[in-house]
């Protein structure tokens, strides 16, 4: 799988494909954040710009994400959700759990880009 990661500082930008709530690919995502950890970053911002629809499972899945995120002390923000997902996310309170921000933050100046490739 293939992964486009833009890097700043101890700063990760994830973009997160469509088919993330499988699970074979949410492992993989995994994987790919344990690695980067590894290599001392700390922080994830998933751009989630292109998931349109999420329903309990895709729900589940972030959630596993981020309880993936805290056993290894990393800190996970989501951004760009798009209006369904946003909506939903609020409407269950979620938004309460899931860190979100917005992508005006100074954090989204492409400053290094690379694509990493998981089994």
């Amino acid at each position: 799988m293939d992964w486009s990661v833009r890097k700043l500082k101890n700063n990760c930008i994830i973009e997160v494909p469509a088919n993330i709530f499988n699970d074979e690919v949410t492992e993989a995502f995994k994987k790919l954040m344990e690695t980067l950890a590894e290599n001392g970053y700390r922080n994830f911002y998933l751009d989630m710009s292109q998931i349109s629809k999420v329903n309990s499972k895709s729900l589940a899945s972030i959630i596993n994400v981020y309880q993936f995120a805290s056993c290894y002390d990393l800190e996970v923000k989501i951004y760009n959700l798009q209006p369904y997902v946003s909506q939903l996310i609020y409407q269950t309170r979620l938004n309460q759990i899931f860190d979100i921000c917005e992508p005006g933050d100074d954090i989204f100046c492409r400053q290094s880009s690379e694509n990493y490739r998981t089994a």
